[in-house]
This record gives C-alpha cells, sequence and structure tokens, in this order.
C-alpha cells in the first residue's frame, strides 16, 4: 500500500538548530508533494509557538 501522509516533528526532524529547514529537507518533501503525499506536522509544542514554513 503506498504511503498517503507523512508526518514530521519539528524540533530537530524537520527543522535545525537555527530554527530553520535545511534545503536537503525542502527537497524531500517537495519530492514526496511530487507523489502527491500529503506533508504534515506533528508535536507537542504548543500551538502559539507554530508559524507558517
Amino acid at each position: 500500500m503506498p504511503y498517503k501522509i507523512v508526518f514530521f516533528d519539528i524540533d530537530g526532524t524537520l527543522v535545525n538548530e537555527e530554527k530553520k529547514i535545511p534545503p536537503d529537507t525542502k527537497v524531500a518533501i517537495e519530492k514526496l508533494k511530487d507523489r502527491n503525499i500529503k506533508v504534515a506536522i506533528a508535536t507537542e509544542s504548543s500551538c502559539s509557538h507554530r508559524r507558517e514554513v
């Protein structure tokens, strides 16, 4: 069965120590989207700390 959605944690997984998404991670996300795989965030962080990425 093909994947339909992939969840990422934010700290240390999706963003680096500088709170930025590394270029290779952006490429990987684009490849998932090109395959019609949804990309989502799953985190314990407070909603007040979220922002558009």
